[in-house]
C-alpha cells in the first residue's frame, strides 16, 4: 500500500508539471481555427481535454466531455460538450497542432529526458502507418474499390526517437493520394511511402535541427537516390535490406556469405527470453563494398544472425541484412546491434500503442474531414508523456530482477485516479492565463450548434 501510494504522488507531481507546460505552450505555439463568434470553450481548455482524454483512456468524446466537467475545464468549469469538441476537430487542419508537438518534445530534450544510452548520438527511425477509414480525411486518403465495399486507406509515415529510451513521437507526415492507374494498394503504398520520406525529413530537420541528424529506415521506404541524396545532406542513414533491391543485395548477401565462413562474428548479444523460448543476435560487417556498382557512401554493409531457441531447444536461425553510411568510427558493431532493435521501437512502441492501446483504427472519436490526423498528433503528445512516466518514473519493482515499465492498464488507471483527485484543482495549473480570456480573440457565448 506503501508503494502505491508513493507511486500515485509521482504521477500526480508528474502530470501537474505537465498540464502546467501544456497550458503555456498551447497559449505560444496553437491558433484557435474556429471562428471567434459564437466560441463558448477557450482553446486550451479543449485541447487540454482532448489530452486528458488519451493519457485517461477515454473511449470516445462523450467520455472526453464528462471528464472536462470532472476537472473543471470549458466555460464556468462544467465540461466541453462533445458536439463542441467535434466542431473543433473539424475545422482544424491536418498540421495546426505540429508546433505544439515540437515544443513538447524540445521541452523534453531541455530536462534531459532524450539521452541516448550506449549508442553516442541520435537517431529517428520513420515508418508507415496504415488505417482503413470509411471517409476521405478531407480528401487525403486514397479510395479502394473492393468487390463489395468503397473504402478509404489513410496513409502516415511516422518518425519516433527510437535512441532514447521513451521512444518519443517526433512527428507525422500524412501521404496524399498516389495520382497513377495502378490498383494494387501494396505498390502504391511502396510509391507513396519513397514520394513522401525526402520532405518527411526536411520537416524534421527545420523542426528538430541536430536532433533529427541520423536515420533509420525499413527495407521499403528508400531507394538509391533517396540513400544518396540524404547522404548528400551530411545525414546519417541506416536502411534494411531485401530483395526488392535485387543486384544489390545479392552481392551484399555473397560478401557477407563469405565474411561468416572466415571469421567469427564482431558483436553478439546474451540470450534472451521470448514468447517462443529463447532469442540471440549475432553481426557480421565490413566495408569492402564501399562505391561498387554506383552506390558510393555505403561505408559499412553488415548481417544480424538471428537464432531462436524454442522450448524443445530446436533452433531456428534467421539473417537479415543492412546497410548505411555511417562510418566505423562512428558506430560500433554492438551499437549497430543495439541500433538495429531500437529500431522496432516505431512498431513496439509507438504504433503498437496506438493501435492496441488508444484504439486508433478501432474507435475514431470524429470522423469528419482531417479530425483523424489533428487526433493523431494529439495522440503523439499523450504518448510522449506516457511513455516517458511508465519508463523512468513509476517502473514496476521486482525482487529478483530489474524493473520493468508499468503495464498501460495500471498507468491508465493510475492516471485517471489521479485526474478525480485533482478535480477542479486541474483546470487552474492551466493559468497562468487568465480564465474568462479566450484564446485567439474568441468571445464567452454559446457555441454554434455543429
Amino acid at each position: 500500500m506503501k508503494n502505491l501510494n508513493q507511486t500515485a504522488k509521482r504521477v500526480e507531481m508528474y502530470v501537474r508539471r505537465r498540464v502546467t507546460r501544456w497550458g503555456r505552450m498551447i497559449e505560444t505555439t496553437t491558433r484557435d481555427p474556429r471562428d471567434p463568434r459564437g466560441v463558448r470553450h477557450l482553446y486550451v481548455d479543449c485541447i487540454v481535454s482532448l489530452l486528458a482524454g488519451v493519457i485517461a483512456h477515454c473511449k470516445a468524446l462523450r467520455d472526453v466531455e464528462q471528464l472536462s466537467g470532472e476537472v473543471g475545464l470549458g466555460c464556468h468549469g462544467e465540461g466541453i460538450s462533445d458536439g463542441a469538441l467535434t466542431h473543433l476537430l473539424k475545422r482544424s487542419g491536418e498540421h495546426d497542432l505540429d508546433a505544439l508537438l515540437v515544443r513538447s518534445v524540445k521541452d523534453m530534450a531541455r530536462r534531459g529526458e532524450l539521452r541516448y544510452p550506449g549508442l553516442g548520438q541520435n537517431w529517428v527511425a520513420i515508418d508507415g502507418k496504415y488505417s482503413i477509414l470509411d471517409h476521405d480525411c478531407g480528401g487525403l486518403a486514397q479510395k479502394f474499390e473492393g468487390d463489395s465495399r468503397v473504402y478509404w486507406r489513410m496513409g502516415v509515415l511516422r518518425a519516433v526517437l527510437c535512441s532514447a529510451p521513451a521512444r518519443p513521437a517526433l512527428g507525422q507526415w500524412p501521404m496524399e493520394p498516389v495520382e497513377s492507374g495502378e490498383t494494387d494498394p501494396e505498390k502504391l503504398k511502396h510509391t507513396g511511402e519513397i514520394t513522401n520520406l525526402p520532405p518527411f525529413v526536411r520537416w524534421l530537420r527545420g523542426q528538430y535541427g541536430d536532433l533529427a541528424s541520423n536515420f533509420t529506415l525499413d527495407a521499403g521506404l528508400w531507394s538509391k537516390e533517396v540513400f544518396l541524396s540524404m547522404d548528400a545532406l551530411g545525414l546519417g542513414v541506416l536502411c534494411g535490406l531485401k530483395k526488392n533491391k535485387p543486384d544489390l543485395f545479392a552481392e551484399v548477401e555473397r560478401v557477407l556469405r563469405i565474411e561468416r565462413q572466415r571469421r567469427s562474428h564482431q558483436a553478439e548479444t546474451e540470450w534472451e527470453p521470448s514468447r517462443t523460448g529463447q532469442i540471440r543476435r549475432r553481426l557480421w560487417r565490413t566495408t569492402k563494398l564501399d562505391g561498387w556498382n554506383g552506390w558510393t557512401h555505403l561505408r559499412q554493409v553488415f548481417v544480424v544472425e538471428q537464432t531462436t531457441r524454442d522450448h524443445d531447444g530446436k533452433d531456428a536461425i534467421e539473417l537479415r541484412y543492412f546497410v548505411t553510411n555511417a562510418t566505423t568510427g562512428m558506430t560500433s558493431p554492438r551499437q549497430l546491434l543495439r541500433l538495429v532493435r531500437q529500431h522496432w521501437g516505431i512498431e513496439n512502441d509507438c504504433n503498437w500503442t496506438f493501435d492496441q492501446q488508444f484504439g486508433e483504427d478501432a474507435g475514431a472519436w470524429c470522423t469528419q474531414n482531417k479530425a483523424f490526423l489533428v487526433l493523431g498528433v494529439v495522440r503523439m503528445i499523450a504518448y510522449n508523456l506516457l511513455q516517458h512516466l511508465r519508463k523512468s518514473h513509476v517502473l514496476v519493482q521486482h525482487q529478483f530482477s530489474a524493473p520493468t515499465p508499468r503495464p498501460w492498464r495500471d498507468l491508465f488507471e493510475l492516471i485517471y485516479r489521479c485526474l478525480l483527485r485533482l478535480g477542479s484543482s486541474f483546470s487552474q495549473l492551466l493559468r497562468p492565463v487568465a480564465r474568462g480570456e479566450p484564446h485567439g480573440g474568441g468571445q464567452l457565448r454559446a457555441a454554434p450548434a455543429d
